[in-house]
């Protein structure tokens, strides 16, 4: 196997950090990986080269003298660094992984591919992938935005895994944090295995007038002080479309109006939350002096003492 640049092979610039040289390496050993190949030799080739470029780059010291020497001091039987020598970090490997051209040994540090080819060597079924035999799909993961309608009343949504579309169903209730699973999505089996499954990460937008807590709904509207003093029929916006809501007279500030069964639906039942609206009085900021009057005549006729056991 010729040897090239290792910045080259990973494609990244001298100056990259080690996230940035993990990140590419991920990226480009997931594509080219044996297992996710049928094997071609091809790609063991150049996953043999990105495994070679990354023990080299993700190890500081072997990259500083890469940097200053070039591959001969990061090559076997250069002396130049220690009575030891280097290690030829590409030799066999490590058991369950022969073959691939890595190791998990002294020179790499504890865990230096552990971390980056987890979701590849997972353990299914007792069976590593990479073993002989037919291995299940890896599970893939795909991060699902929804606003807050098509959450309280479900959606069939299309997402895109591995050049495949798919057509999923989220049901009415998902919250942001909620985990949906899609058996059998996930990316194909290994010889005859079956497919790994689809795990959907769901996040909500928050709207614009509603609150979320749980399944229930939360809504504050503003009302006049004629409508809270003499009562009113407002309209109102609610989860399923406008609603009516009936304001008696003497009406305080934050007094809440239940409607029940308009919240969201529970997805570990038949529980339905409420929606609930409170009503906030609207002050004006500005009113004229024959406003003033009315106010002040308004007092005098009905007197109150709002603090009164205060």
């Amino acid at each position: 196997m010729g040897r090239n640049d290792p910045y080259r092979v990973l494609g990244v610039t001298r100056a990259a950090s080690e996230e940035e040289i993990k990140k590419a390496y991920r990226r480009l050993a997931r594509q080219h990986h044996p297992d996710m190949n049928n094997s071609s030799k091809a790609s063991e080739v150049r996953f043999k080269e990105l495994s070679e470029a990354y023990e080299i780059l993700s190890d500081s010291d072997k990259r500083s003298r890469f940097d200053r020497f070039g591959y001969e001091a990061v090559s076997p039987g250069f002396s130049g660094f220690g009575s030891d020598g280097i290690r030829n970090p590409f030799g066999e490997g490590a058991s369950g992984h022969r073959g691939y051209g890595f190791n998990f040994g002294r020179s790499s540090g504890p865990g230096i591919f552990e971390d980056v080819f987890s979701e590849f060597f997972r353990f299914q079924s007792g069976r590593p992938y990479g073993a002989h035999g037919p291995s299940q799909g890896r599970d893939v993961e795909y991060d699902l935005t929804v606003d807050f309608s098509q959450a309280y009343h479900g959606v069939h949504a299309f997402v895109t895994v591995r050049d495949r579309k798919i057509d999923v169903h989220v049901p009415p209730g998902v919250d942001t944090g909620s985990r949906m699973r899609v058996p059998g999505q996930g990316a194909p089996g290994f010889r005859g295995g079956p497919s790994g499954d689809l795990y959907l990460d769901i996040t909500v937008t928050p709207h614009e007038f509603f609150r979320r807590d749980g399944i229930n709904i939360y809504l504050s509207v503003p009302i006049t002080i004629g409508e809270a003093i003499l009562g009113a029929r407002v309209e109102i916006p609610g989860p399923d479309g406008r609603l009516a809501l009936k304001i008696p007279p003497g009406t305080q500030p934050g007094t809440s109006f239940r409607f029940k069964g308009k919240g969201f639906p529970s997805l570990k039942g038949k529980v339905r939350g409420d929606f609930l609206v409170t009503a906030n009085i609207l002050i004006p900021g500005n009113i004229d002096s024959a406003s003033r009057d009315l106010v002040t005549e308004f007092e005098r006729r009905n007197p109150v003492n709002p603090r009164e056991g205060l």
